[in-house]
């Protein structure tokens, strides 16, 4: 037996053995396109090896994520790099899709917006990856675009000082068109008070002036189980001075709050226990980010990339928890993206199912 004929015996039985992960046999498989895509393997193996200039892990992140946004063409897209392809979204990114975490408890919507119409301060508590990040950047978003409403978003709590929260506030407040009179405060620096005490007085004048025009001045702020005290406190006193609070956190995060401010625990209006994601609402989010990556609008439609015994085995493996079904999604995309390489078939052909899980799968033969 030829060196060629070896290697194509063994392309062939590798071919075969990976797609074990995908669901379909082989009946009308175009043979010319399974040959094309294993000359094309034994190529890139040559260039690798003749090309190692940039190291072997940053040589092998290279053609991993050629291979990905290659899946990722074929299946309508059109990603740049790998942080564009499904399964990637973050809370907290710009350009994050239209509301994929929380948007199946509508329980959790109605009462949220329900206490927002009340002007309450209000506080989300939720374990862990349940979408309370997510929450926070759809509230920004979409009350950011009503006149009623002016929003604050602390990003970073645990860097965020006392004197920072205030000026936030103030900043929040003047682009919504309520400023502060220099003359009033003894050092001002780009119509900010630069003394913490007199920042905090002027947060109440904001707030006063927003109230008499019916907007809301509203903070937003996440972490609370690790914010510090100081900040906890400044919380408190921006929340009296007339801003609205909306905070979230896991359940030690509450405890914690009852156990150092209790005064500011009081005031706030819980909403416990973000739903999990049912069957349903996995496949709901699959369909969802793989629009969003096509830059297609949802249709209401379920889709065809995921088997319904996979996005039963995700729901199953995850409990609902929408971070891990996020993770667990993206890593099934990326198996099925090997198979889909190594085999050559159509892209019509490939499907993610439970049993991509337990195979191997490299770029090496």
């Amino acid at each position: 037996m030829s060196g060629d004929d070896a290697g194509r015996r063994r392309d062939g039985n590798s071919a075969s053995t990976e797609l074990q992960g995908e669901s379909g046999g082989g009946d009308g498989e175009r043979i010319e396109a399974v040959v094309d895509r294993l000359r094309e393997l034994r190529t890139d193996d040559e260039r690798r090896r003749r090309s190692t200039e940039e190291g072997v892990l940053l040589d092998q992140m290279a053609e991993v994520e050629e291979r990905l946004l290659a899946f990722g063409r074929a299946l309508g897209g059109d990603p740049d790099d790998a942080s564009e392809l499904p399964f990637t979204e973050e809370a907290g990114r710009d350009g994050m899709p239209e509301p994929l975490y929380v948007r199946h408890d509508r329980t959790l919507l109605n009462q949220i917006t329900s206490w927002l119409l009340q002007d309450q301060h209000i506080g989300l508590i939720s374990p862990y990856g349940t979408g309370k990040t997510a929450l926070r950047e759809i509230l920004e978003r979409d009350l950011g675009q009503r006149e009623e409403f002016a929003v604050a978003s602390v990003k970073n709590p645990l860097e965020t000082t006392p004197r920072a929260l205030y000026e936030r506030v103030l900043r929040t407040a003047a682009d919504a068109g309520y400023r502060i009179d220099p003359d009033d405060y003894w050092q001002v620096r780009d119509g900010i008070p630069w003394a913490t005490g007199e920042a905090k007085r002027a947060v109440g004048e904001v707030a006063d002036a927003a109230r008499d025009d019916g907007v809301t001045l509203l903070v937003l702020i996440d972490e609370l189980e690790d914010l510090p005290e100081d900040l906890l406190s400044a919380l408190q006193v921006t929340g009296d001075a007339g801003v609205r609070l909306f905070v979230s956190g896991t359940p030690a995060g509450k405890e914690r709050l009852s156990d150092v401010k209790a005064t500011l625990d009081s005031r706030l209006r819980y909403y416990e226990g973000i739903e999990p994601f049912g069957p349903e609402d996995v496949d709901e989010y699959v369909a969802r980010s793989l629009s969003y990556f096509r830059g297609e609008e949802y249709d209401g439609g379920s889709q065809d990339l995921f088997t319904p015994a996979a996005v039963a085995d995700v729901h199953e493996r995850t409990g609902g928890n929408p971070r891990e079904v996020r993770l667990e999604c993206r890593e099934l995309f990326t198996r099925a993206a090997f198979v889909w390489y190594r085999t050559g078939r159509d892209i019509e052909r490939i499907n993610v199912t439970p049993e991509l899980r337990h195979g191997r799968f490299g770029m090496e033969r």
